[in-house]
């Protein structure tokens, strides 16, 4: 049974489970694959990077740098979390921007999703909440007059092909080549593995991202090969599939064995297409949106920190 993540960690610790399980050569971890962990007073810091095909097939990502940051408590809602997970999410970007070779690069923020509907609208939200500066910073009448400490950032929300008719790649294509950013950041939900990891991890990633993927309407991949400039993905975990939970249930039961062909008939019928998503779901969403803006706002302008951004957004 092929059970859906789109996080790489969560990837690598079905091999591990996999490993213990059968114990044998066959479900070791393949060469060209590193896994360094952080821990922090409130989140953990996972950096995996494959840089080997035979890597890369057995955990089905591509190849790449994977940084995941997990909250310990489930519930971001003290200032102190915020501020570090906030800045645990600066402190992973800012090498990227570092590697532009620009004194200062043009940042695009793009926030895929469906702001009508909850679990969906991560992206729309963190955009709301970014400090936008291009259409200041290139006009010659005013920019000279604003901080210095300010990035040239622009932001975006395409939509989704329901609503616009419009490949978001083919509309990213074209503000690309009129705005011209030296990267991109895109920000979307995606599907967890675990119902611990909903609203509760970020991943940062190198290889791009598929529109739709986490509910598994798979649209054009934007990616530094498709469209041109280095795309840095955002996504946070904000369903689960629910053939997933129904094998976690069963597997869990005491002397209850999965039985693989009652879980595949499960996903051939109307459940297969369900996914489900915490009641929680509205006030996670503004949390984790708030803490993914801020870790941008601060790691693409200067000298920022979260009290300056707030400023900014009043």
């Amino acid at each position: 049974m092929n059970i859906r993540t789109d996080l790489a960690l969560e990837a690598q610790e079905m091999i591990d489970e996999q490993k213990t399980k059968k114990m044998n050569n066959s479900s070791k971890i393949p060469e060209g694959m590193s896994v360094d962990t952080l821990e922090k007073n409130y989140v953990v810091i996972t950096k995996i990077n494959i840089t080997s095909d035979e890597a890369a097939n057995k955990i089905g990502k591509k190849k790449g740098k994977y940084i995941t940051i997990e909250l310990k408590n489930p519930d971001l809602n003290t200032l102190d979390i915020h501020k570090e997970l906030a800045s645990s999410i600066t402190e992973c970007l800012l090498p990227f921007i570092s590697q532009i070779n620009k004194k200062e690069p043009s940042v695009m923020v793009v926030g895929l999703g469906n702001k009508n509907i909850t679990p969906d609208s991560l992206g729309p939200k963190v955009v709301d909440k970014i400090v936008v500066t291009r259409h200041v910073k290139t006009s010659e009448q005013l920019k000279n007059t604003v901080d210095k400490r300010l990035g040239t950032v622009s932001a975006v929300s395409p939509g989704v092909l329901g609503t616009t008719g419009i490949e978001t790649g083919e509309i990213l294509k074209g503000l690309i080549e009129k705005a011209g950013p030296d990267i991109i950041f895109v920000i979307d939900a995606l599907c967890a593995r675990k119902t611990n990891r909903i609203n509760t991890t970020i991943q940062i990633s190198t290889t791009g991202i598929v529109p739709g993927s986490g509910v598994g309407n798979h649209r054009m991949e934007l990616s530094s090969d498709t469209l041109g400039v280095p795309v840095v993905a955002i996504g946070v975990p904000t369903v689960v599939d629910s053939v997933t939970i129904a094998y976690d249930i069963i597997n869990n039961l005491e002397g209850s064995s999965v039985d693989e062909d009652v879980i595949n008939s499960i996903a051939r019928n109307n459940a297969g297409n369900m996914v489900v998503t915490p009641k929680n779901i509205d006030i996670s969403i503004d949390r984790m949106s708030l803490a993914i803006s801020n870790g941008i706002n601060m790691a693409v302008h200067k000298g920022f920190d979260i009290g300056d951004v707030s400023e900014y957004l009043l």
